[in-house]
């Protein structure tokens, strides 16, 4: 059995299978629908349900008020269509997002940086692949598993996709790059899509806030490095947390783009005590705030672990008046 998911209201459809969530029917037929985590904790894919029934997930309640439940409001990360729906979804522009395609593409090169990978893969000459600076991929892996990873360099340079991947222990792809007999050396071809995602930079040219912890950088480098290809002169300010000094695994390369800019800081920020570090020490989400006590005017955009992303979150529309719809975050739930 399967339902027709309308959006409204345009009134572009796509099919979901029993007990498939919106979100996964979308991504698997090519539409690019507002989201980030897809866990049910960023609430980037809050969408309102005008037609029909779902059965939304216990922890879509992480990311969705009682009271936006009673308004209709559903996560498509978490909402499992009953019956034909339709959908409103904020924020979605189909026609202006890069296609969703599947291709191959050949490893060209691994690079370690204490324990993160720095994976290059080469794409096909033709047909081009274009995407937005903060966008991601899926690497398509055997028995249908699928892991997601966004790409670190400019849209300008797509010939080619830059991966940063930490080391996880047990963790599937992550094996196949840090094992003593790694299946992932250059020359490897791996079966990709994309892109995929809405975390990109908006065109206000307000000041923009970019926190990143740990590999939530190369999204954000990804941004960066438009940036300064662009020669945009918004204000930047960089913050890059991780717990300790070795895991920003490229200090200097971040430095470096940040100087490109005409009017930009960097902040790097460790969260476990080092007496050695001369820099500042604590969370990122609590340097903003004490670095920018009023962000109305600014735009926060966020990357890195969930947990990050919930506090910024808070404490920066709570205590520093950001809008909530200037906050824009890419949440990085490890798998397995």
């Amino acid at each position: 059995m399967s339902y027709t998911i309308t959006l409204a209201p345009d009134n572009a459809a796509f099919t979901a299978e029993a007990g498939e969530p919106v979100l996964n029917a979308a991504k698997r037929q090519g539409l690019n629908l507002p989201h980030s985590c897809q866990s049910g904790i960023c609430g980037q894919c809050k969408a309102e349900l005008v037609g029909g029934e779902v059965a939304q997930g216990a922890h879509a309640e992480l990311a969705l008020s009682a009271e936006e439940a009673a308004q209709g409001k559903i996560l498509m990360c978490c909402a499992v269509p009953q019956s034909d729906i339709v959908l409103k979804v904020p924020g979605y522009n189909g026609a202006a997002m890069p296609p969703v395609k599947t291709f191959p593409a050949r490893v060209a090169s691994v690079v370690y940086q204490h324990d993160v990978a720095v994976l290059t893969l080469a794409l096909p000459k033709a047909p081009p692949f274009t995407f937005l600076a903060g966008q991601y991929i899926d690497i398509l892996l055997k028995n249908g598993q699928v892991r997601s990873y966004s790409i670190a360099n400019s849209p300008a340079q797509a010939e080619a996709l830059e991966l940063h991947i930490r080391r996880r222990a047990g963790g599937l792809f992550s094996e196949m790059l840090f094992s003593e007999n790694a299946l992932i050396q250059e020359k490897v071809i791996l079966r990709v899509r994309g892109p995929l995602g809405t975390f990109t930079l908006q065109e206000s040219g307000k000041p923009a806030i970019l926190m990143a912890t740990g590999t939530g950088f190369a999204p954000i480098c990804s941004i960066l490095r438009q940036m300064a290809e662009n020669g945009d002169t918004r204000t930047v300010h960089l913050y890059w947390g991780a717990r300790h000094e070795v895991d920003l695994y490229c200090l200097q390369q971040a430095a470096d783009l940040v100087s490109r800019l005409p009017d930009a800081r960097f902040t790097p920020v460790l969260s476990r005590q080092n007496d050695n570090w001369q820099g500042a020490q604590g969370y990122i989400q609590a340097h903003v705030a004490a670095d920018y006590p009023d962000l109305s005017g600014h735009e926060v955009y966020a990357c890195g672990s969930p947990g990050m992303i919930e506090a910024a979150r808070q404490q920066l529309v709570e205590q520093c008046g950001l809008p909530v719809d200037a906050f824009f975050s890419d949440a990085f739930s490890p798998a397995v």
